[in-house]
């Protein structure tokens, strides 16, 4: 069965309210006219959702889990019927683009392995299911939210398809690259104003602050102290336009930047092996506590991940994901509990400076990235020595620390 609804996307005004707490989702706005969409609200997946989990769908029924879709759908459809239309063109207004498609299909499934997708713009209902384990999804404003996040994604990913030198300025910015600390953060922008028009101050503002949301935006710390607040989206300002003026140099843009070394996938130099650090590991550091009980990075090896993130040997690290690490164990669980969601926020203490490093899933080897740091590439700098020439045994090898 399917729902089609022809959407007028028309211009709408500004909602008044009051700041709330600590966060100022307060924007200006004047009403902008743009074309009809049609959108298809599509329970016909069948061939999709069983696709998804072939192994689980070889004794259950995807049939009777589309069927239990439209039964439980009905909220979400009418927040699509009342809003769909004004949520269009409150995304189009407040990020300077328009939205090209003229249709597209919303795909309610029971079970997916996230909390949805843009394209094709999937939003699952029961759980978000992986393996044999199943996490219930958000419902009410948390589940609004989640659809206006998609679709700021989606407006932001349409950008990328259009010829006019003004979008692509904007999506050739280093902002615009996907990732949880860069596009993903624009999009919780835009969704977040989007949202408050649409679902109301109040409502956004208990969305953005559930646990939910709290566990599923990796780049919270960095959107709360560049982007939340500050960039101010209006009609006169919109998202695209604070992105074209952002320099390329900015805080911002330097904060979210992963910094690695440039080395090449065929590159044949041996590796560097740093007296005090297992040989095998992710990150490649270590800590030690100063006179102050905080952690500071003893060690790093320079070719692993740490490294390649910004991390350096001497950084104090105050806080790991917005929370102080009692030890290292607790540390490096974080860090490794942020990369499963894209990345770890660390604020650290360099010479005085308090920075924000992020430590991020990186293909060390691969194709370098133009907006990547390319940082000294010189074993020797560091004066250690290769595994070739070191005289570790290997038996003490095999007995150290797997994962630092």
């Amino acid at each position: 069965m399917k729902r089609v609804f022809a959407l007028l996307i028309v211009g709408l005004l500004l909602t008044s309210a009051a700041g709330a707490q600590e966060y100022d989702f307060s924007y200006d706005s004047v009403p902008a006219p743009a074309a009809p969409v049609e959108v298809t609200i599509n329970h016909s997946s069948v061939s999709f959702q069983a696709s998804l989990y072939p192994e689980y769908y070889k004794t259950a029924s995807a049939v009777s889990d589309l069927r239990w879709v439209r039964r439980n759908d009905s909220n979400l459809v009418a927040f699509w019927e009342e809003k769909g239309g004004r949520i269009l063109a409150t995304l189009s207004e407040l990020s300077g683009l328009d939205w090209i498609e003229t249709s597209f299909d919303i795909i309610f499934l029971r079970y997916y392995p996230s909390i949805g997708n843009a394209d094709p713009l999937v939003v699952p209902t029961g759980g978000m299911r992986r393996g044999i384990l199943t996490e219930a999804c958000p419902h009410g404003n948390r589940q609004q939210l989640n659809i206006i996040y998609q679709l700021a994604h989606r407006m932001l990913g349409q950008a990328e398809r259009s010829e006019d030198p003004f979008y692509r300025s904007m999506t050739g910015h280093p902002l615009m690259q996907p990732g949880a600390f860069r596009r993903d953060n624009l999009a919780m922008l835009l969704a977040l104003v989007t949202a408050q028009r649409e679902i109301g101050l109040d409502s956004t503002f208990d969305a953005y602050q559930s646990a939910f949301w709290k566990q599923r935006h990796p780049g919270r710390e960095i959107f709360e102290q560049y982007l939340l607040s500050e960039w101010i989206l209006s009609s006169d300002h919109p998202l695209s336009r604070w992105v074209v003026e952002e320099p390329y140099g900015s805080s911002l843009v330097q904060s979210t930047r992963p910094r690695r070394r440039q080395v090449a996938a065929t590159d044949t130099r041996k590796r560097v092996y740093v007296e005090g650090l297992p040989v095998k590991g992710q990150l490649g550091f270590s800590v030690k506590t100063n006179a102050a009980n905080r952690l500071v990075v003893d060690k790093i090896d320079p070719t692993r991940l740490a490294f390649a993130c910004g991390l350096r040997e001497g950084d104090v690290i105050r806080r790991v994901e917005a929370a102080r690490p009692r030890n290292h164990k607790i540390l490096i669980e974080r860090i490794l509990a942020g990369l499963d969601e894209g990345g770890a926020t660390l604020e650290i203490q360099r010479e005085e400076i308090t920075q924000t490093v992020l430590i991020q899933p990186l293909d060390l080897y691969g194709e370098d990235d133009p907006y990547y740091w390319q940082e000294m590439d010189d074993s020797a700098h560091y004066n250690i020595p290769t595994i070739e020439d070191s005289t570790i045994d290997p038996a003490i090898e095999e007995d150290s620390p797997k994962e630092n």
